[in-house]
């Protein structure tokens, strides 16, 4: 007897130890460049907290994370404008900041969040993302760490959702509303 699939078989763009491996690589070039003082980590939440906890843990003195909440999205669409929903105070002033990040897209959330990081008075703000979709930029925006380029394709999986769908998927997957279709409708034939 098999037992029945829990998600639709999206194609996988990158697996979960593609991800491990490349992290490992960025946690090395972060922990190069920061010198003696770790950065302030500051993750984009909810999308890049999975890739930030894996990140995390590879740092020296695994430093604290911070969250912070911004969107620009209804759906699978930009809405062109970026709310910030900063939560607590962030300590960064006179610090390094890290911003961490799922993917980075059209840029205007990345932009809009290193404006104010660097006004709240910030020394500097890197920027880490564990993907990159530079045919969708907008705003050009410095990416200091960069996971993975990608076309422009929906992707879930990894911290990354549709409307709070598939954000356990461990590895990154492309999104097609067919498959999920499919298998919704063989899910509720079977049961």
């Amino acid at each position: 007897m098999t037992t029945p699939a829990r998600h639709p078989p999206f194609p996988v763009l990158f697996s979960a130890d593609q991800i491990r491996r490349r992290t490992h690589e960025l946690a090395r070039a972060i922990r190069r460049d920061a010198g003696e003082l770790p950065p302030c980590l500051v993750v984009v939440i909810e999308g890049a907290r999975t890739f930030a906890r894996q990140l995390q843990q590879l740092l020296p003195g695994q430093p604290p994370l911070h969250e912070v909440r911004a969107s620009s999205y209804a759906g699978t669409t930009s809405t062109g404008r970026v709310q910030l929903l900063v939560g607590a105070e962030v300590p960064c002033r006179d610090r390094d900041v890290l911003l961490l990040e799922d993917i980075v897209d059209t840029g205007r959330t990345i932009a809009a969040l290193r404006e104010h990081f660097l006004a709240a008075g910030a020394r500097s703000c890197r920027v880490a993302t564990l993907l990159s979709k530079p045919s969708r930029r907008v705003v050009e925006v410095p990416l200091d760490y960069i996971g993975f380029e990608i076309p422009d394709e929906f992707v879930l999986g990894f911290g990354m959702d549709l409307d709070g769908r598939y954000r356990e998927l461990p590895d990154v997957v492309v999104y097609h509303a067919e498959i999920e279709r499919a298998f919704l409708q063989q899910q509720a034939a079977a049961g």
